[in-house]
């Protein structure tokens, strides 16, 4: 196939990398110079680690028309704040028929997307989950550390999705289908990971700079109280929805094998076994609140009021990462206005999205 990757960051050259080395005719695009320019002199990527080889890349460019004027599936790998940027970049130059992965979509990313590519006649879809664990340890080079077994695609509407993961499957074998975007949207744990342990951690943040461990010293067990309660927030939206996903504790026990029932033991545990040594961020102004919270507690919260379905601790969450970071993260978020649901009943959006 040919395949597009927007954004040559950490995620979007492993990504570039996996659909080079499977053999895909691969154009990488990204808004800064020093981003492709490596990759365009090298003619490719350097992927080391669990896949290893050198990867193709026929063309890494600035210009968005070039990259993918072409493609059968059109892959979107930046944060979640730029994705409807993104999209707004790549919507003068899609032609019908292609593919819009949204790779991983946090919660609602496809739903912008879609929301900002209008009537274009091209199938939109999102992940539940990123596919690697990886990194750039110098430009043009992928370490790739871990695959992911399996992750949920879903498109909407849902009616796509079997089409979608066919064409996924190409580049990413371990793809399964998700039964729409709200499940693949609710199951996504960053927010409930990682937005109670920054705000309650903010004055050591910032004293210490990140001289401490974020899940082993940041999560006590009422930072993990604090995290349950936004967990139930996600998982009483859901329900509203009628939609069925998985608590923290059961993610982390379906994804890594610990099986405890009390939350706080749960995370020390895969801090010990699982994750290892996770230095904190050394500033606030982090992903794990410039990320996770427009694009992770926003929605929820957003959802839950239109919803009439309590959600405060997620609210209040959201308002304190705002005066932390000194941004209103609620203006800039993903709110069932932005999401095009706005006005609109539980019924009215599993319809939308084609979820029985």
């Amino acid at each position: 196939m040919k395949v597009t990757v927007v954004g040559a960051g950490v995620g979007g050259l492993a990504v570039a990398g996996c659909a080079g080395l499977a053999g895909h005719e691969v154009r990488l695009v990204d808004v800064r110079a020093e981003a492709v320019d490596p990759i365009g002199v090298a003619g490719g990527i350097r992927v080391r680690g669990e896949l290893g080889g050198f990867a193709p890349v026929v063309l890494a460019t600035l210009e968005h028309a070039e990259a993918v004027r072409e493609a059968d599936l059109v892959i979107l790998v930046t944060q979640g704040p730029e994705q409807g940027g993104a999209a707004t970049d790549l919507a003068p130059h899609l032609r019908p028929g292609q593919v819009v992965l949204v790779k991983p979509g946090c919660t609602g990313g496809a739903l912008e997307v879609r929301e900002v590519l209008g009537a274009l006649d091209v199938a939109v879809a999102e992940t539940d989950a990123f596919a690697f664990g990886c990194s750039i340890p110098e430009p043009g080079v992928s370490q790739i550390s871990s695959v992911k077994k399996r992750f949920g695609v879903a498109a909407v509407p849902a009616e796509r999705t079997a089409e979608v993961v066919a064409v996924v499957r190409e580049v990413f074998p371990q793809a399964a289908p998700a039964p729409s975007v709200l499940h693949t949207s609710l199951s996504n744990m960053n927010a409930i990971l990682h937005v109670a342990p920054m705000v309650t951690n903010a004055g050591r943040i910032e004293h210490e700079g990140g001289a401490f461990d974020f899940y082993g010293d940041a999560v006590t067990p009422s930072v993990a109280r604090l995290m349950a309660a936004t967990d139930s927030d996600r998982i009483a939206v859901a329900e509203a929805l009628g939609v069925r996903v998985p608590t923290l504790s059961a993610w982390i026990l379906d994804t890594y094998g610990v099986d405890e029932p009390i939350l706080h033991e749960a995370i020390q545990r895969l801090h010990r076994e699982v994750y290892g040594p996770s230095p904190a961020p050394t500033t606030l102004l982090h992903r794990y609140l410039l990320e996770d919270v427009p694009c992770g507690a926003v929605p929820v919260a957003s959802l839950g009021q239109q919803l009439g379905v309590p959600v405060e601790t997620t609210i209040r969450c959201v308002h304190l990462a705002s005066l932390l970071v000194g941004r209103d993260l609620w203006e800039s978020g993903r709110t069932a206005r932005r999401l095009g649901l706005e006005g609109r009943t539980a019924a009215e959006m599993r319809a939308l999205v084609g979820s029985s």
